[in-house]
C-alpha cells in the first residue's frame, strides 16, 4: 500500500503539473498534441529533478515529491494566469470511428502486451537482457544510497558506468516511488505505448485515415525484437519514444504550428532519446539538423529564426547535457569511452577505438549483406516485408492526389532508410536487432497511407499480423531452412510471439493438461484483449458520453490486466524464488545465499559474476559492491586508463578493458573489503569473453577466489566447496578486530 501511495503521489503531481503546463504554457492544442506535450514535459521534469537531486546526494521520496509538488505549482500557476482561449487541433477527431479490422488489429497488441508485461511484472527479472548488468543495477544502487554514484561493472560491459543513463533514472523514479523494483521491471511498458500512441499520432498528421493508421502502428508495436524486449529493463524502448516524440513535433512544426514552444517540446524529447543510449548520437543530430532546415526555410524575422535555432540545438541538453558533461569533467571527452584519431590526430581519448570494436561478439562485418538482410527481416517479418518494402518505396504515391503533407511521409521514408544506412555503417556492434527500431517507427507512415488505397489492403494486413503474432517467423519451413534466411551468424525466430520458452503455463516440464489448460488462458486473454480494444474504439467513436465511455475502457482495461495478473500470478513458487530466474549458473548460489543474509540483508562483495543485481536479493535488501584488487577504492576504470595512457598505453587490444585487474594486491585488497565492512563474498567463475585477464584459476574464477580459498583466517567457505558448484563460491569474511566479532 505504502508503494502505491507513493508511486501515485509522485505520478499524480508530476502529471497534472505537467499537463497543466503544456496546456497553459506550451499552449499546446487539445487532442494527441497535448497529451503527448504533457507526457514530454512530465519524463522531463522527472529527469531533470533525478539529475540535480541525485548530483547533490539527497535523492529520495520526500525530495521527489517535493519535487513533483513544485511542478505541479508551476503548472497551477500558468494554469491561473492563463485567459487565452483553449486551442482545438485533434490529430483524431472524435467522430472519426476506427474499422473493425482496426479494432481487431488493436487487440492482437493488446494481447501481446498483457501477456509479455504481466509474466516480466510478477516474475524474476530475465537474465536475456542488459537489465540485470548494469540498468536495474544502477537504478537500485542509486535508489539505496540517494545519489548518481559512478558505479563499477568489471566482469561485463564496463563501459557501462559512462553511458548515457536517462533510462536508468526512469527505473531509478519508479523505484524511489514503489520502494522496490516491481514497476522497474517493466518500466520500459509505458514508453512502449508511448511510442505507439506517436508512430500513430505521427501517421495521423500526415494524412493517413485513422484505421490504417491503427494497424500500421500495431505492425510496429508487435515487431518481435521490439515486444520482446519492450517488457524487460532495456533502454532500447525509452529510446525509440523519445526519437519519435521528436520528429512528431518537428513535424507539426513544419506543418502546422510554427511556434517556438512546439520545436521547444521535440527538442526537449530529443534530449530524452540522446540521453538514454550512446547510439543517439548516432540518429538524433539527423533529426535535430532537419529540424533546424525547417526553421531555417520558413519566412520569418532573422531574430525569431535564430532563437528557434537555439532552441533546436541546446534543449536536448536539458535532459542528456548531464550525462555527456559528467564525461567531459571526468576524463575530456564526452563519448568517453570512444576513441576517435583521424589524420594520425587524437580527437577523443578512450579505448574503444575501431579495433577494440571489432573483437566484440557483437560486431559483424560491413560488407556482410546476407547478415543486414537478416537484421532486417528478424526486425519487420518476412511476411510482412512486402508491404514494408512497397509502402517506403513509395508505392503508397502511385495515381494518388497529391497533398501539402506527402513531402512529409518522403522524409519519413527517406529517414528511415537512412536509420538503417546508420545503423550498419557506423555502429560496429551490428547484431544488435534493436538499434534499427526508430526507423521501423518512421516506417509506420508511408505504411499507414499505403494501406489508405483500399479496405482490402487493410483486411490482408490484418491477415498478416495474425500470422505474424500466431506462427513463427520460418513458416512454413524448419528452423534454418527458409529461403529468406541467408546467413548463419544472425540465429532466425523460431517461435511465435505467444510460444516463447519462458511461459509458464506451458513450459515443457508440465503435464498435457496442464499446457492445454495454458494454451486456453492465452486464448481466453485474447478474446479479452478484443473486448478491451473494442471499448476504446467505442471511446473514440462519438462524441455523446464520451467520458462515460472512457471510464468503461479504463475499467474493462484494469479488469483484463487483473485477471492476467491473476492467472499469470506464480502462486506454485516459494516466495524467496521468486526474485530469481532459473538461470542454471548461479541459481543454486543465488538460493543459498538468499537464506543467509538474514531478513535486514548484509554488505555483499563480488567477483567474476557480470549480473550483480541478483545479489542484492529478495526486495534489494543487500548491498552489493566491486571492491578493486589493489585496494583502490575510490578508482574506477577511467583513472586506471589514465595511468596507462601516462605510461604509454592509451588503448586496450579489445572491447574488455582490464588495466583495473593487472596488478593484485591481496593486503590491499583485504583492507578495502573491512574498510567498506563487506560482509559476504560472492566469486563467481568468469566469462573469458568478457576479459581473458579475469582467470586465475583452472576452473576459470578469478584471483578473489584462490585468495579467499588461501587465507581461511580471513574467509569462511559458505557455499560451493562441499556441494562441489563448479562456478559459485561464497564465503563469510571475518571481520577485525577494530570491527568487532
Amino acid at each position: 500500500m505504502i508503494g502505491l501511495l507513493g508511486t501515485s503521489g509522485l505520478n499524480g503531481m508530476l502529471g497534472l503539473g505537467a499537463y497543466w503546463t503544456a496546456r497553459h504554457g506550451f499552449r499546446q492544442p487539445a487532442g494527441l498534441a497535448r497529451a503527448l506535450a504533457a507526457v514530454t514535459l512530465a519524463w522531463t521534469w522527472a529527469t531533470v529533478g533525478l539529475e540535480v537531486l541525485g548530483a547533490a546526494g539527497v535523492l529520495g521520496l520526500t525530495s521527489l515529491l517535493l519535487w513533483s509538488l513544485l511542478g505541479l505549482g508551476i503548472g497551477l500557476a500558468l494554469k491561473v494566469r492563463d485567459r487565452q482561449p483553449e486551442l482545438v487541433e485533434a490529430d483524431d477527431p472524435t467522430g472519426q470511428v476506427w474499422a473493425w479490422e482496426s479494432v481487431v488489429a488493436l487487440g492482437f497488441v493488446i494481447w501481446g502486451g498483457l501477456f509479455h508485461g504481466v509474466q516480466s511484472l510478477l516474475w524474476p527479472v530475465k537474465v536475456i537482457s542488459d537489465g540485470p548488468i548494469y540498468h536495474l543495477y544502477f537504478a537500485a544502487r542509486w535508489w539505496k544510497e540517494g545519489a548518481l554514484n559512478l558505479i563499477a561493472t568489471p566482469f561485463g560491459e564496463n563501459a557501462a558506468p559512462y553511458f548515457p543513463a536517462v533510462g536508468d533514472l526512469w527505473f531509478t523514479w519508479l523505484m524511489t516511488g514503489w520502494g522496490g523494483d516491481r514497476l522497474a521491471k517493466v518500466g520500459q511498458a509505458p514508453f512502449w505505448g508511448l511510442s505507439g500512441v506517436t508512430a500513430y499520432a505521427l501517421a495521423r498528421r500526415l494524412g493517413a485515415g485513422s484505421s490504417s493508421a491503427l494497424i500500421a502502428t500495431a505492425w510496429f508495436l508487435t515487431s518481435t525484437p521490439l515486444l520482446l524486449f519492450a517488457f524487460e529493463a532495456n533502454v532500447d524502448m525509452i529510446f525509440v519514444a523519445g526519437y519519435l516524440l521528436a520528429a512528431y513535433f518537428f513535424v507539426r512544426y513544419d506543418f502546422d504550428d510554427a511556434r517556438g514552444s512546439t520545436l521547444a517540446i521535440g527538442a526537449l524529447a530529443a534530449g530524452g532519446a540522446l540521453g538514454s543510449k550512446t547510439i543517439g548520437v548516432v540518429f538524433v543530430p539527423v533529426l535535430l539538423g532537419l529540424a533546424a532546415l525547417a526553421v531555417w526555410r520558413r519566412r520569418t524575422t532573422f531574430p525569431e529564426r535564430a532563437g528557434h535555432l537555439v532552441l533546436v540545438f541546446t534543449l536536448p541538453l536539458v535532459m542528456a547535457g548531464f550525462w555527456y558533461g559528467r564525461n567531459v569533467w571526468l576524463t575530456g571527452n564526452p563519448l568517453y569511452p570512444l576513441h576517435l584519431a583521424v589524420g594520425g590526430k587524437v580527437w577523443l581519448s578512450g579505448w574503444y577505438d575501431r579495433l577494440a570494436m571489432r573483437s566484440s561478439p557483437y560486431y559483424l562485418a560491413v560488407e556482410d549483406w546476407r547478415s543486414l538482410w537478416d537484421v532486417v527481416m528478424g526486425v519487420i517479418d518476412p511476411h510482412l516485408a512486402p508491404f514494408w518494402f512497397a509502402a517506403i518505396l513509395g508505392l503508397w504515391s502511385l495515381k494518388a492526389r497529391r497533398t501539402e503533407r506527402d513531402a512529409g511521409v518522403w522524409i519519413c521514408s527517406l529517414l528511415a532508410i537512412l536509420n538503417v544506412a546508420l545503423y550498419w555503417l557506423l555502429i560496429p556492434y551490428r547484431t544488435q536487432q534493436r538499434f534499427m527500431l526508430p526507423a521501423v517507427g518512421l516506417a509506420v507512415v508511408p505504411l499507414a497511407r499505403l494501406l489508405d488505397r483500399g479496405r482490402w489492403l487493410r483486411i490482408v494486413a490484418l491477415g498478416l499480423l495474425a500470422m505474424h503474432v500466431l506462427m513463427s517467423q520460418n513458416w512454413p519451413f524448419d528452423s534454418g531452412s527458409a529461403p529468406w534466411d541467408l546467413s548463419r551468424l544472425i540465429p532466425d525466430v523460431t517461435a511465435g510471439i505467444f510460444f516463447m520458452p519462458h511461459v509458464a503455463l506451458m513450459s515443457p516440464g508440465r503435464s498435457e493438461s496442464n499446457r492445454l489448460i495454458g494454451l486456453a488462458v492465452v486464448a481466453l486473454l485474447g478474446v479479452g484483449s478484443l473486448g478491451v480494444a473494442w471499448a476504446w474504439s467505442r471511446a473514440k467513436g462519438s462524441s455523446t458520453h464520451l467520458r462515460s465511455r472512457w471510464l468503461r475502457a479504463a475499467l474493462a482495461s484494469l479488469g483484463l490486466f487483473g485477471i492476467a495478473c491473476g492467472l499469470f500470478f506464480p502462486y506454485d513458487l516459494d516466495p524467496r524464488r521468486r526474485s530469481y530466474p532459473v538461470f542454471p549458473d548461479y541459481y543454486l548460489g543465488w538460493l543459498d545465499l538468499e537464506t543467509r543474509v538474514g531478513a535486514s540483508g548484509a554488505k555483499i562483495a563480488y567477483a567474476g559474476t557480470n549480473i550483480p543485481y541478483y545479489l542484492m536479493g529478495a526486495g534489494l535488501r543487500n548491498e552489493v559492491c566491486y571492491v578493486n584488487v589493489d585496494g583502490r577504492r575510490s578508482w574506477l576504470l577511467h583513472d586506471y586508463h589514465r595511468e596507462a595512457k601516462a605510461k604509454g598505453e592509451p588503448t586496450w587490444p579489445d572491447s574488455r578493458p582490464g588495466w583495473d585487474r593487472l596488478h593484485p594486491d591481496y593486503p590491499g585488497w583485504l583492507a578495502a573489503l573491512h574498510q567498506e565492512n563487506v560482509q559476504i563474498l560472492v566469486v563467481a567463475r568468469a566469462n573469458p569473453d568478457e576479459g581473458r585477464h579475469n582467470i586465475a584459476d583452472a576452473q576459470q574464477f578469478p584471483i578473489e577466489r584462490t585468495w579467499a580459498d588461501s587465507h581461511p583466517e580471513s574467509f569462511v567457505p559458505l557455499y560451493g566447496v562441499v556441494e562441489g558448484d563448479p562456478r559459485m563460491r561464497i564465503y563469510r569474511v571475518r571481520p577485525t578486530h577494530t570491527q568487532g566479532g
